[in-house]
């Protein structure tokens, strides 16, 4: 029997494009050299030892990843026309405001506020395991290579989240780092650095922690502080995090390169930029600007490549194969959302208000949009503006506070702490 986990039903051989065991319903990754089956979460083969590629569609962080594309890039495994959405019975109840939703290898990753965290399988929605870290969350979380990296004010901490898919689950502290403030947006890894903007009471700090991935990291080191700090955004395949930042002399824009010690920093002929989260993709940073402008701007001359959007407040985007923009955006307007490749626009009523986080597009074929009556928005991109309406269980009226997508799901968590997942599932028939 390869299957990874000892269950009784297994079968004595699994194929090897195996994605799930047809037994115990769990989750296998192949190893890319032996082909030996392995345990979700694994970073190494049992068998070989070689590295484990990562699994397609993880969404590692807030908006899906560093990137901050807020799509699921997973390859479609068929072209499909149509769709159902598909509830797959698993609620999560944390007890507090749902702080951040997370995907790693076909596992949702819940985490509340108050630092307590739930990982289930949406397959096997009574197998989820629960665990306690510090509180409360400042800052949105995120997963690398099995670590969990959490930021409560005055710390950063790291937790290895590999041991829950055994018969014995655990997780297991690794280390804390103190920082001088509460981390605030979004941390950030690349590499063997987490990047985290962490506020004081006289200005922001963007600090960076090296060897994270080792059992004594160093103590951060501040790379930038001032006045106002944009989120952060990187390509770990250039190694690369970009920022914007502003301290009374106009808005800057920062690269911070693994293979340069200092910044290179350029000054950005645009007014203030808006609190929602950047995007770096292809060489280029897409951010908000005043007056709510959507701009394409090169990081390494300052310079604005493209204006995309004059009343935008909120966006996501996709890529092509060659992690280049397709030229794609959905756009959350002050009155409705606009499908920028279709020419499609979804207006609102004057009461409706979409919440941070949205957009989130699920492999090109729909995009969720949650709302601040409780609503989530799916819109079938190949059907636009054609939508479906989902609430999670008991849970009307109740802000949504955290959207992901991973692999073929949709998750979504509100001020309540109830968290949901539904499914996209090829309606019978479709092709």
């Amino acid at each position: 029997m390869n299957c990874p986990y000892p269950e009784r039903n297994c079968p004595r051989e699994l194929p090897h494009d195996a994605t799930v065991c047809p037994g115990c319903r769990r989750i296998v990754k192949a190893c890319a050299r032996c082909r030996e089956v392995n345990r979700a979460f694994g970073n190494f083969c049992r068998a070989c030892g070689e590295a484990l590629d990562a699994t397609d569609g993880n969404w590692l962080g807030y908006k899906g990843g560093v990137q901050r594309l807020g799509s699921n890039a997973a390859p479609r495994r068929e072209q499909v026309r149509k769709h159902d959405v598909v509830n797959t019975g698993l609620t999560l109840r944390l007890g507090d405001v749902c702080r951040s939703l997370l995907g790693y290898d076909g596992h949702l990753v819940a985490v509340a506020k108050s630092g307590a965290i739930e990982i289930a399988d949406p397959r096997r929605p009574a197998a989820a395991q629960r665990f306690q870290v510090h509180g409360p969350v400042s800052a949105e979380p995120c997963i690398d290579r099995g670590i969990l990296y959490v930021g409560t004010p005055g710390q950063i901490a790291a937790y290895s989240i590999g041991a829950l898919t055994l018969s014995a689950p655990r997780s297991r502290p690794l280390w804390v780092v103190s920082v001088g403030g509460s981390p605030i947006q979004a941390l950030t890894p690349v590499g063997d650095r987490l990047y985290a903007t962490v506020a004081t009471e006289a200005r922001k700090e963007v600090a960076v922690i090296d060897n994270v991935r080792e059992g004594q990291p160093s103590q951060p080191r501040i790379v930038h502080a001032a006045r106002r700090v944009s989120w952060l955004a990187a390509d770990p395949a250039r190694g690369e995090v970009v920022f914007l930042s502003e301290d009374g002399g106009g808005v800057q824009v920062h690269v911070a390169a693994s293979a340069h010690a200092e910044l290179a920093s350029r000054p950005v002929a645009v007014g203030t930029f808006s609190e929602h989260p950047i995007a770096y993709l292809g060489g280029s940073v897409f951010a908000l600007f005043e007056e709510a402008q959507l701009y394409r701007i090169d990081p390494f001359t300052g310079g604005i490549d493209e204006t995309l959007g004059d009343d935008t407040q909120l966006f996501s985007l996709t890529c092509d194969e060659d992690e280049e923009w397709d030229r794609d955006l959905v756009q959350v307007e002050s009155g409705g959302v606009v499908f920028a490749r279709a020419g499609v626009r979804d207006t609102f009523s004057h009461l409706d208000r979409a919440v941070k986080g949205s957009p989130v597009i699920v492999h090109g074929r729909a995009a969720a949009v949650g709302m601040e009556d409780g609503r989530v928005l799916l819109y079938d991109l190949a059907r636009l503006p054609r939508h479906e309406v989902w609430r999670l269980d008991g849970a009307a009226g109740t802000p949504i506070t955290a959207l992901a997508s991973f692999d073929s799901f949709i998750a979504a968590g509100n001020r309540d702490g109830v968290v949901g997942v539904c499914e996209l599932r090829a309606a019978a028939g479709a092709s």
